[in-house]
């Protein structure tokens, strides 16, 4: 097997848009004898197109590794948060400044003050409840959250991470998903984790992992990679992690990286 794993959004995608010529370009490489893996921070109803649009052979990494879900959307398996942990992190920040995201099993809780969050979900056909105030988080109580999801002003963004990592760091696994997004996950998980579980439940490792990413929580699997790309707008992080700089995904960088990885000069490590 010659695994390539990809991040969705600024990797894969811009937005929900997969552009004809990064289809073209990952069908090529399936046709070549890959594999292809999406690993995101999204649900699988907000990343079901974007699986398809990648010609995806495998399972995906969802929620930043707390689902890994079959093609078709059935749960192989999951990480869940405690919900009594998920009561403290949102006491501590139901009046920040922020949209509030909780990632249920293909349902979104949020706070009706939440609208952009309640709008993108509501579009993507995900169902959304909305939790009416702090005292009504007993609407959680039975249903599984396999991640929080925090959206804000991106200059608030690294504030926001230094405070929530001081009070919840040694109960959660807390990364930056986006400029504008901060992941509250079970500790312990990431994408990295969950492909590395993937990795040691084949026959053998495969042959060559190549991995793309651009922001943090794509590190992890990007260090578990024998080859890791980049889109140039990465984080600093990844860059200096990357063997591969990338075109930007609205440039569709992807269809370099294939190209790359196709080309006999590549062919060599796979030998």
């Amino acid at each position: 097997m010659k695994l390539f794993v990809t991040d969705i959004d600024d990797t894969l995608s811009v937005g929900e848009i997969v552009s004809e010529e990064v289809k073209q370009s990952c069908l090529r490489l399936v046709n070549s004898g890959w594999d292809v893996m999406v690993a995101t921070g999204r649900s699988f109803g907000t990343a079901k197109n974007h699986i398809r649009a990648a010609s995806a052979t495998q399972p995906a990494i969802l929620c930043d590794g707390s689902r890994f879900m079959s093609l078709d959307g059935r749960e192989i398996h999951s990480s869940l948060l405690n919900i009594s942990d998920v009561d403290k992190l949102l006491g501590a920040i139901w009046d920040m400044p922020l949209e509030i995201q909780i990632t249920g099993d293909e349902v979104i809780y949020c706070r009706e003050s939440d609208q952009e969050t309640a709008r993108f979900y509501s579009q993507a056909g995900v169902p959304v409840r909305f939790i009416k105030n702090i005292k009504n988080i007993e609407t959680l109580s039975a249903a599984p959250v396999y991640r929080v999801g925090l959206w804000m002003n991106p200059e608030k963004l690294l504030t926001a991470e230094n405070d929530i990592r001081k009070l919840f760091g040694d109960i959660f696994e807390i990364t930056t998903g986006g400029a504008c997004f901060l992941d509250i996950l079970p500790k312990g998980v990431s994408k990295g984790s969950t492909l590395s579980r993937f990795i040691s439940g084949l026959p053998e490792r495969p042959e060559i992992i190549v991995a793309a990413g651009d922001h943090n929580n794509d590190l992890t699997m990007l260090k578990l990679a024998d080859f890791a790309a980049a889109p140039r707008n990465a984080t600093p992080r990844v860059l200096a992690e990357a063997d591969f700089i990338m075109p930007r995904a609205d440039e569709h960088g992807i269809c370099s990286l294939i190209s790359h990885i196709l080309s006999p000069e590549f062919g060599g490590r796979c030998s």
